[in-house]
């Protein structure tokens, strides 16, 4: 199968674009502002582009290939998405719509757009599937909801089958050391605690979250990609763990871990001031149901414990640790 990634040389898209290569896929990341440097993953990829998704001439340069799927992932970050608007939509929502109007005209099977979960808005403490009302709050979940709609049409008016998957939280190490990963909690929570011998919450620790790895996001696109056959009017799916901890419980993960490594204690702060004593925070849960895809086959392989060992390895290997 010919896949497009666009965003490939970005931090999930770089770890998408080798997972799927080393399954036998001809894979074409769209890189930009320049192409990866490293080898290995270079000689994994099928073809490499390069270009400006705001560009016309990169929208043709991909339909031009005839790809099997294109799965675009080109967005910008929470924090710059509040910019101005017109700077946002030319990022978040125009390239969506022009590259379905450009590919669904060549034949194009199969197209993946990823979405968030911040379309829902603040999550209440209940069990969340596809079908729940969304609430956007912000432009980064209301740019996301513009192009799920596109998306929607395209899938009912035209034969290609697009699909729209809601990222809960993803975390793991890059493929990249330029790949922009460390204010992700859960990678900023290891490399604080390796790089400084303590670990800094931005909050009270309280807040909830669904976090994912990596390799299960990969392992999840890839089973929608397989099974694009099976065409449905909700073409939307959760890509999440299921399991829901608050911040507070991941520091003391982290925590653990540090213990069992370097045998040291570190001391953990919510809004600069030092936890004493840890307590296990009662109180209710949102669930972000992934059963949905679970029906393709999807199993999580990640628990957090494995995730965080896995970055405290990839920090040990590039990083120096704080004296």
């Amino acid at each position: 199968m010919k896949i497009v990634i666009t965003g490939g040389n970005g931090y999930l898209g770089a770890r998408l674009s080798s997972f799927l290569a080393d399954n036998g896929e001809q894979v074409i990341p769209l890189c930009f502002p320049s192409i990866p440097t490293d080898r290995v993953w270079l000689q994994k990829m099928y073809e490499i582009l390069d270009g400006d998704i705001r560009e016309q001439r990169t929208i043709t340069k991909v339909a031009e290939l005839n790809p099997d799927a294109v799965i675009h992932l080109i967005s910008l970050d929470h924090f710059n998405s509040e910019n101005e608007p017109g700077i946002v939509n030319e990022v978040n929502v125009l390239p969506t719509w022009r590259l379905l109007d450009a590919c669904t005209k060549t034949g194009l099977r199969t197209f993946l757009y990823f979405s968030t979960a911040q379309v829902y808005g603040k999550l209440p403490d209940t069990f969340i599937d596809e079908t729940h009302q969304v609430n956007t709050l912000n432009t980064y979940g209301l740019t996301h909801l513009l192009s799920e709609q596109i998306c929607d049409h395209y899938n009912r008016k035209t034969r290609t089958n697009v699909t729209s998957v809601r990222l809960s939280n993803s975390y793991g190490e890059p493929i990249f050391s330029e790949n922009n990963c460390w204010w992700l909690v859960i990678n900023d929570l290891c490399k604080t605690a390796y790089l400084n011998r303590e670990i800094k919450m931005q909050s009270d620790g309280s807040p909830q979250r669904d976090f994912i790895h990596g390799n299960d996001v990969c392992q999840a696109v890839y089973k929608i990609i397989q099974n694009a056959a099976k065409r449905e009017t909700n073409n939307i799916y959760h890509i999440s763990s299921g399991v829901t901890l608050t911040i507070l419980e991941i520091a003391q993960l982290v925590k653990a871990e540090y213990q069992a490594r370097y045998n040291q204690e570190l001391p953990i702060f919510a809004k600069n001031h030092l936890i004493n004593n840890y307590e296990p925070i009662q109180t209710e849960r949102f669930q972000i149901s992934n059963f949905k895809i679970r029906e393709l086959g999807f199993i999580p392989e990640y628990n957090i414990k494995s995730g965080i060992r896995n970055l405290f390895d990839y920090l040990e290997k590039n990083y120096v640790r704080g004296n």
